[in-house]
């Protein structure tokens, strides 16, 4: 393979994992609380002056990170709707047991009486427990500033968990706008000044139409490279086909 072919085929690869990260941020733009993902590339030189040629500049994939930029607030009225005002996470167990994070507050409160995302995902306490509520006889729902859930018939109830993750970069996606810890990653903390304000749903903060601008670009940048690769290989099949003729 030449070195015009790795260099398209170093960037073709980069810009195929931006497609996939895009393609999921737009499939996300609706999702509560849900955070864009953007990918950060870097340029490789390499130094051929030994050889007589000039650099060549090979493009590498770094990795990608969280936005973590609020989204915009909106007003559902929803008792059970909550979003956060600072810098913090709720905490869910998922169907598999895992503990995940996020900023999704559409809950809900299933049969057997969990606090649950909608997705069916059990909303933690601070201790790291599932919130257990009264499937019915509570009253009016009431969870003030600092999380805690009280039932005009009952009192206080519970408390919902909100965690300060300061390494959230390394923590991997798992789905819905929950994330997952890596392998040892240090065990979040209880976050500080974060107000927890009801009937409040957090929207995505992916621009839709930022990033539909972004696909598009993206998919052109992915043909001309393939485009390219295909010139490549064409030039060099017709170099082989010259010179088996001129021997």
């Amino acid at each position: 393979m030449t070195e015009t072919s790795h260099i398209s085929m170093s960037l073709a690869t980069s810009l195929q994992r931006q497609l996939d990260i895009t393609a999921n941020n737009i499939a996300n733009a609706s999702t509560a609380g849900y955070k864009g993902e953007h990918v950060v590339f870097e340029a490789l030189l390499q130094d051929n002056t030994a050889l007589g040629d000039d650099q060549a500049a090979f493009v590498s994939d770094t990795g990608s990170y969280i936005d973590t930029r609020p989204g915009a607030l909106s007003q559902t009225g929803n008792p059970l709707d909550v979003a956060l005002h600072g810098e913090g996470w709720f905490s869910y167990q998922t169907a598999d047991g895992q503990q995940a994070f996020g900023r999704d507050g559409s809950f809900a409160i299933d049969p057997e009486g969990n606090l649950t995302l909608l997705s069916g995902a059990k909303v933690l306490d601070a201790g790291g427990a599932p919130i257990q509520l009264p499937p019915a006889g509570m009253g009016d729902i009431n969870i003030s500033e600092d999380g805690t859930i009280s039932g005009s018939e009952t009192g206080p109830l519970g408390r919902i968990g909100v965690f300060d993750i300061p390494e959230i970069q390394s923590y991997k996606r798992l789905g819905g706008g929950m994330l997952v810890a890596p392998e040892g990653a240090a065990k979040p903390g209880a976050a500080e000044a974060v107000q927890v304000r009801q009937g409040t749903l957090e929207l995505s903060n992916v621009n839709p139409v930022r990033e539909m601008t972004r696909l598009i670009d993206v998919q052109r940048a992915y043909e001309r490279t393939n485009t390219m690769m295909g010139n490549a290989d064409d030039l060099r099949r017709d170099s082989l086909k010259r010179i088996a003729q001129a021997v």
